[in-house]
Parts: structure tokens; C-alpha cells; sequence
């Protein structure tokens, strides 16, 4: 009987610390949520996008030096995109060739008030892309194409909220920006996005929504601007005329790397490259 009791007697002593310390996560506390931490909010599809924690700060290097960048074509008359960062302080803009050569640009123009910029080519091309001023939902997969590091390559990336971007050094600037998590990049590669900026992001139904400008990518984030850009800049009616690519099927993370193929080989995104002297 007395062997009964003590058995008893520890089992409600067991009891007693699974329900104390069950909520504690073990002896590992560091997990543990700080107690003043907001609980998650789940938001509706057609909700407002929620702001991403803290502004992205972006410090300019004062002294400008050559490199590449991406750009895409969004009318018949030669006009095409990239960021202001990829042109700025140049002494010459060239578009590269898949070959390895160098062709000039016949202008190009900064924006002063966004990571945004406006280059024309000598020729158009065959077709360009088709620009939206639709806000993207939170959840929504977009697909970013150009050449990161200087390689043809892609990424796909979902939307996780709206910030503002804050650039210091050789300029100062603020915007805001649309805030994503990386998915995947294709072919796959680590490192920085550094090439892809400029570059196009797509929805799903093949419309660019923003333009590629900064990347985190030990948090796995990309930014790029706001899509009313588009309409600010004049360029959202220019792009409903003449001929944009048919994507009877949209693009997927199935497909987007092919699309990304056929767009670069046709010149409807290309590669940048800022000279300086």
C-alpha cells in the first residue's frame, strides 16, 4: 500500500511539471518568443500589403567604377528600363551581346527621386514587355529575370510586404519598395543578385509589376520598385501598344526559366554595361 502511495505521489510530481514547463519549449529557452512580441495576424487576399520589419538602407560607394546591370524593352521605339544605380556616373552605357560585344546606347537618364532609369536604344526590338500598375498580394509568387553576377539566370520570389528604401553616399534618395522572399534561382548559383538590377520582376500572368534595385541576401530578400512607378514615368500607356509577348499559359515556377531564356535571346531583356573613364 505504502509503495502504491509513493508511486502516486510521483506521477502527480511528473504531471504536475509536464503541464508547468510544457509551454516553455524544455530547457532550451533561447527559442522562446520575446513576451512583448505582437501575435501574427492573418490577412485577407485582398488586403493592403503589411510593412516589412525596418527600412532598407542602401550606402552608395562615393567613387563610381564600371560594371553591369540588366535592362528590359517596354515599347516600339527603342525605350527601355533599368535602375538608376546601373547608369549612374557612367561615362558610357553599352547593351551586351550573348557574343561577348558591345553595343552603345543612344541615350540614357536618370530619375532623381527613385532607383529608376530610362535608356534608349539605337534600334527596337521585336516585341517588349507589358507594364502594370497592379500592387501585388502578400503570398503572391513574382518571377525576377536578368543577369545576376553577370550570368544569364532567374529568380522566383514571393511577396512579403511593402518598405522604404533609404540610399546614402555618392546620392541620397527614399522610396518605397516592395519587399520579397527568395524561392528559388535558376540555374542555381549562391551569392549576391548583384547584374539583376534593372531587371524586370513578373506576375503571373506575365505583366512587370517593378523593376529589380537591392538584394539581402543572407535574409533571402529582394526589393524593387513600387509598380506605380510605371504610370508616374509615362511609361505604363506606351506599353499597351504594339506587340508584347503571348503567354497563353502565364508563367509558373514551371516555366518562368524558359520564358526567361526566350526573352534575353530576343532582346527584350538585356544585359548593361556601365564604362567609367
Amino acid at each position: 500500500m505504502r509503495r502504491k502511495i509513493e508511486f502516486a505521489l510521483y506521477f502527480i510530481a511528473i504531471l504536475f511539471f509536464i503541464i508547468r514547463y510544457a509551454d516553455e519549449g524544455g530547457e532550451d529557452r533561447r527559442s522562446r518568443a520575446p513576451a512583448n512580441q505582437p501575435p501574427a495576424v492573418l490577412l485577407p487576399d485582398d488586403a493592403s500589403l503589411p510593412r516589412d520589419e525596418g527600412d532598407v538602407l542602401v550606402e552608395l560607394d562615393p567613387t563610381v567604377h564600371s560594371g553591369v546591370g540588366t535592362a528590359f524593352s517596354v515599347d516600339n521605339e527603342g525605350t527601355y528600363v533599368t535602375a538608376r544605380h546601373v547608369i549612374d556616373g557612367c561615362s558610357d552605357v553599352f547593351f551586351v551581346h550573348s557574343q561577348g560585344g558591345l553595343e552603345k546606347v543612344a541615350s540614357y537618364a536618370a530619375q532623381r527621386n527613385r532607383d529608376f532609369a530610362i535608356i534608349k536604344a539605337i534600334r527596337s526590338t521585336d516585341f517588349h514587355l507589358k507594364l502594370s500598375s497592379r500592387e501585388m498580394r502578400r503570398g503572391n509568387d513574382g518571377f525576377m529575370m536578368g543577369f545576376p553576377q553577370g550570368n544569364p539566370a532567374d529568380v522566383r520570389a514571393t511577396v512579403i510586404g511593402h518598405t522604404e528604401m533609404r540610399s546614402s553616399g555618392r546620392y541620397r534618395m527614399r522610396e518605397p519598395v516592395i519587399a520579397w522572399v527568395e524561392r528559388e534561382r535558376l540555374p542555381g548559383f549562391g551569392g549576391s543578385l548583384g547584374g539583376i538590377s534593372g531587371g524586370p520582376v513578373f506576375d503571373g500572368a506575365g505583366n512587370v509589376v517593378g523593376t529589380v534595385v537591392a538584394g539581402a541576401p543572407r535574409r533571402g530578400r529582394v526589393y524593387t520598385t513600387h509598380p506605380r512607378v510605371f504610370g508616374e514615368t509615362g511609361l505604363l500607356k506606351a506599353s499597351e501598344q504594339g506587340r508584347t509577348p503571348t503567354l497563353s499559359n502565364g508563367i509558373t515556377a514551371e516555366n518562368y526559366h524558359s520564358i526567361g531564356k526566350t526573352l534575353r535571346t530576343s532582346g527584350a531583356i538585356r544585359q548593361v554595361y556601365c564604362r567609367v573613364s
